[in-house]
């Protein structure tokens, strides 16, 4: 066996057992990369929040320098420019993230925001959690997309992608890494696949806003946050069903259908245009060794690793704080998303969902944070009721406190609007599917 493929099989394979391969571990099933994100957790031990919230204020104070000031120190390099040079909304959004942080770790200005249901749950039980999880996956994420894995995959996928979804083979390994892994490392790979011109701008956009599918720990998370975890098996094969149905449907229609069929790069990388005699598994192995021939060397691999895990911590984590504050506040302790809701009240005691009214102000919260429907289902007897939440906790995808802000500061093509109309779909796909499998799966 030679050089080249070798390059291409062994990172392949410590990546698929990484972030590909389920494993027993502390008598459940989880993955690779989340044993490395308990290790990781360890480490950070009772200091998780003064991290955080460190980050914020770093983030903050660098945004305003090359925001507000203008430091030539900063304008001058590319990547620090990127990073901190930013529209003015998400300058107020990391301030806002920032302070939302110091109030909580500081213990002063207004009780609900140092409160363990807002400050408390944003704080230490999402964002320390999520920012472990992605400080493992970003470093370790090029064994996925620089080796020739998602060339090999990609090309295999080929046939069914192209056919059903109108998309390239290679979207399989981002949906993949999605389900097993948690939906933004798919995401971080369509984003990179994106940049480096092996999607259209179409293309790209589709798998992002329908293949970065929450992870099967999350989903089980969010059954047993609903009270539904004993019914876990058939809920989750609906949520599926779902995610693909609507998968289906939303490329063929406005506004991800009119989004233009054209790559970022002038040169496209992509070789899936390409095709080789023979069998489509000689195709893909050519395709896996052409990649791996050109792929990077171990400063490079750590560079590309470092790169990921920079956009999070300073492009997202803090923002993303804000926005699941914002987001807590509104939906908790507001009567906006009752009013956005009453019209489901209808609907729900039409095809007989109990408990209409809890049920109906949480439709539309998920757009806020993922968590939302879920959290909403805790407070509702009704298994059915709760079966349909939990669902859409899934099957909305788009939550602006993660997924949409790792979206508007990526180079992708989508609007704020672009991302509402869309959830709006995937709402109006999933709800009667959701309903329909309550009512089969639940007695």
């Amino acid at each position: 066996m030679n050089n080249i493929a070798l390059r291409f099989m062994l990172p392949s394979l410590l990546g698929m057992l990484l972030f590909l391969t389920p494993i027993p571990w502390g008598g459940h099933l989880t993955i690779g990369i989340g044993v490395v994100t308990i290790w990781v957790r360890a480490l950070m031990g009772d200091y998780g929040l003064q991290l955080i919230v460190g980050l914020t204020v770093i983030t903050s104070v660098m945004t305003l320098l090359g925001t507000v000031f203008r430091a030539g120190w900063i304008l001058q390099r590319r990547w620090l420019k990127d990073l901190f040079a930013v529209p003015l909304i998400w300058l107020l959004l990391r301030l806002a993230g920032m302070m939302f942080g110091l109030i909580y770790l500081f213990q002063f200005g207004p009780e609900l925001l140092r409160s363990e249901g807002v400050g408390g749950a944003v704080y230490v039980g999402i964002a320390v959690n999520v920012s472990a999880v992605y400080i493992s996956a970003c470093l370790l994420l090029p064994l996925l997309t620089e080796f020739g894995l998602m060339e090999f995959v990609g090309t295999l996928a080929r046939p069914f992608f192209q056919r059903v979804f109108r998309l390239p083979g290679r979207a399989a390994i981002d949906a993949v890494a999605s389900v097993v892994g948690a939906s933004a490392i798919g995401l971080l790979i369509t984003i990179g696949q994106y940049d480096r011109g092996n999607y259209t701008a179409r293309q790209a956009c589709s798998i992002a806003l329908n293949f970065s599918i929450v992870s099967i720990p999350f989903s089980l998370v969010v059954a047993t946050v609903a009270g539904i975890e004993h019914y876990f098996i058939p809920w989750y094969g609906v949520v599926i069903f779902t995610c693909l149905l609507a998968a289906w449907i939303t490329p063929r229609l406005p506004p991800l259908s009119r989004k233009a069929d054209t790559y970022k790069t002038s040169a496209p990388a992509t070789a899936e245009t390409q095709v080789i005699s023979g069998s489509v598994l000689k195709e893909a192995w050519h395709s896996a060794l052409q990649r791996a021939a050109q792929s990077p060397d171990l400063r490079e691999f750590f560079a590309a690793g470092l790169s990921n895990l920079a956009f999070f911590l300073f492009s997202v984590i803090t923002a993303a704080t804000a926005l699941a504050t914002i987001a807590t506040l509104v939906v908790f302790h507001t009567d906006v998303f009752s009013w956005l809701g009453y019209p489901f009240i209808v609907l729900f005691e039409l095809v007989h969902l109990p408990d209409a009214s809890a049920a109906a102000t949480a439709v539309f919260s998920g757009f806020l944070d993922q968590y939302m429907p879920a959290i909403a289902a805790q407070g509702i007897d009704s298994a059915k009721t709760s079966f349909v939440l939990a669902g859409l906790s899934v099957c909305q995808l788009i939550y602006m406190s993660e997924v949409g802000v790792i979206i508007l500061r990526s180079s992708l093509p989508i609007t704020l609007l672009d991302l509402l109309v869309i959830f709006l779909l995937r709402t109006a796909i999933a709800l009667p599917v959701l309903i329909i499998g309550a009512h089969l799966v639940v007695a």
